[in-house]
């Protein structure tokens, strides 16, 4: 990170003027949340995420995003949080004891958010510092480097490194983690070609040596009413893997409609009889169609098969859906060959009650699973004020 602010400063003084003409006439946001979340198990498992949890929190971000100084420009930001009243300061979780450690984690109560240095000259783009872009298979905010080039106007090129990866939202703020590997993070390439205006073709692939590498391939079809796609994602876990010497699988099928400000969607996804998605869920993903805090059946367990549905209303002073899923599965880690089954509900709702400030309800609700995953209900409640 503090390469990105050495260049910004050396830019600065090389060329005064224009660079403080970029900063002033830059652009700023920030918010302030008001949180409450609540959360119980059956069974009720201590020291895990599967325990009962209650707090309100409140969560704050700033942010700055610089005019053009020629080709580049900067974006700085941090976001922080505070619980306020927790269900229980004793339980423990990963990010540290309390309940609030669950979503935000003690030793990152203040961090850096999206923060970079861009290049952009119309056909390239480069962006280096803490990014949140999201592909297909990295929906996790991450440090690295993210190029980008479209010189052939049917041809879109990515490459990116990642040196590590975390969260750093309005409702978690997790410390960042480092590929297990000695040999700088992880290297992506992606490929996606424009085929006539309604179809994608997407090649790409990932590998974090000694650790986890995958290849995929993906189809998308948008056309005015209806959208579709399908991918299949292979991986391969290598020694540093707790998988090592096993290959993990990701395939998905959906299709959508879209008419006015209503939207549905119906789709599957299976994943490998060895070890499930295995590192594939690492920097999250797109295809999972509950919420990023959800859906563990399909993020940790094997030879998944979802089948879900999602219907939404996308207008301006309200976003809304709802998604039921079900899933069948077997226990990953184990020689217990017993099929298991679980269905998920996952209910989102944001009013924009006026132009600063937003009311945003969500509530998920698992069940069917307890004798493999514990059966969660979880619902929250906040308030945005914007500015």
């Amino acid at each position: 990170m503090r390469v990105i602010f050495y260049l910004i400063f050396t830019i600065g003084i090389l060329s005064a003027n224009n660079f403080t003409d970029a900063i002033t006439s830059g652009t700023k946001e920030g918010d302030i949340h008001l949180i409450f979340d609540y959360a119980n198990s059956s069974p009720d498992k201590n020291g895990t995420k599967y325990q009962d949890n209650a707090y309100l929190a409140t969560s704050f971000g700033l942010y700055y995003h610089s005019a053009f100084y020629g080709y580049f420009r900067a974006y700085i930001g941090f976001r922080g949080a505070l619980p306020l009243i927790q269900g229980s300061k004793n339980s423990r979780y990963s990010g540290g004891k309390g309940d609030g450690a669950r979503d935000f984690w003690t030793n990152s109560r203040v961090m850096l958010a999206r923060s970079y240095l861009e290049y952009f000259d119309g056909d390239t783009n480069i962006q280096a510092g803490r990014l949140e872009q999201e592909s297909d298979l990295i929906a996790k905010q991450m440090d690295g480097i993210w190029f980008r080039n479209k010189s052939l106007g049917f041809l879109l090129i990515d490459a990116i490194w990642i040196n590590q990866y975390g969260r750093v939202l309005p409702r978690e703020l997790s410390s960042f983690e480092k590929f297990n590997t000695k040999y700088g993070g992880a290297y992506y390439l992606g490929l996606t070609l424009d085929i006539l205006e309604i179809l994608k073709l997407k090649a790409y692939g990932l590998t974090s040596p000694q650790f986890y590498s995958f290849l995929a391939f993906k189809a998308d079809l948008d056309t005015t009413y209806i959208d579709a796609s399908a991918g299949i994602v292979a991986g391969f876990e290598h020694r540093n893997s707790v998988f090592r010497d096993k290959n993990s699988l990701l395939f998905n099928a959906d299709i959508g409609f879209n008419f006015n400000i209503f939207y549905g969607e119906l789709g599957y996804i299976k994943t490998g009889s060895s070890i499930g998605m295995g590192n594939l869920q690492l920097t999250g993903n797109s295809f999972n169609p509950f919420f990023y805090f959800s859906g563990d059946a399909l993020n940790y367990e094997r030879n998944v098969n979802l089948f879900y549905g999602k219907i939404g209303i996308d207008a301006n002073i309200i976003q809304t859906y709802l998604v039921y899923g079900y899933n069948t599965f077997n226990r990953n880690q184990s020689v217990d060959s017993k099929k298991y089954s679980q269905g998920e509900i996952n209910l989102y709702f944001d009013w924009k009650t006026s132009e600063v400030t937003n009311v945003i309800f969500y509530f998920l609700n698992t069940h069917g699973g307890k004798n493999a995953i514990p059966t969660l209900n979880q619902l929250g409640l906040a308030v945005k004020l914007g500015f």
